[in-house]
């Protein structure tokens, strides 16, 4: 004991008390460094997976850097990005004219979940199945990368096609109170939905501009301009006064 250096050291009990205040917070360090890492992210396996599923459809790279495909999802808002980034890649809306077009896309901002069937055009019938398709496939994707995922309820919950008809029908001319007798849907959520599909057009519109499809950007800017009248975008009394 004599030939430790602190013996006889007249700040001992100053000293010990560093020592062990030191002591503290190394371990609140090493506790800090617990909470951040890997091992201690409860959702570490789902984040990986929905990295591995970007990775798979192009949205980043090996590096985890950003893609085109990414940039485009980043312009998603009103509907589920993967669907609709997918949907823009697949070109799935390039053969379609501007009012099948924004008919489609009602799928993406359209919330109630039963609907009277929507009586479609050939041409409508078979854009719709080949949106679903697209759905199916990115479930079965997460799925495959052991998400929480069930592919046909990932589709029926992020693809609403209720309004597809009264859609498109609005988007050609056709009066509102024609178009509400279409379907059992109430006028006001009708009103939701295409006031907010306007939206939708508008991501689509700069997302094409990021993809370099100037076809595109154009026929979101006509679809848009098809649903933006009457009624539906009638300024409020509410909002705007007398």
């Amino acid at each position: 004991m004599s030939q430790n250096p602190c013996h006889g050291c007249i700040k001992l009990e100053e000293h010990l008390k560093l020592a062990k205040e030191m002591k503290k917070h190394k371990e609140e360090v090493h506790a800090l460094q617990f909470q951040i890492s890997d091992d201690a992210l409860q959702q570490m396996p789902d984040f990986q997976g929905r990295i591995d599923v970007l990775k798979e459809i192009g949205c980043i790279d090996e590096d985890l850097v950003v893609q085109m495909k990414g940039r485009v999802a980043c312009e998603m808002n009103s509907g589920e990005e993967l669907i609709c980034t997918e949907c823009l890649f697949e070109n799935q809306l390039d053969d379609l004219e501007p009012e099948e077009a924004v008919a489609l896309m009602s799928a993406f901002v359209f919330q109630q979940k039963n609907t009277s069937d929507p009586s479609l055009t050939p041409t409508l019938a078979k854009a719709r199945q080949r949106l679903y398709n697209t759905a199916i496939r990115l479930g079965k994707l997460q799925a495959h990368f052991h998400l929480p995922v069930n592919p046909e309820e990932y589709a029926q919950e992020n693809l609403k096609f209720g309004l597809v008809e009264v859609v498109y029908e609005w988007a050609k001319g056709t009066p509102f109170a024609d178009i509400c007798e279409l379907t059992d849907v109430p006028e006001g959520l009708i009103v939701r939905t295409i006031v907010r599909l306007d939206e939708t057009c508008c991501e689509f519109k700069n997302s094409a501009a990021i993809m370099g499809n100037s076809a595109l950007c154009k026929k979101m800017e006509i679809a848009s301009n098809a649903i933006k009248r009457d009624i539906v975008f009638a300024a409020s009394l509410y909002i705007t006064g007398v």
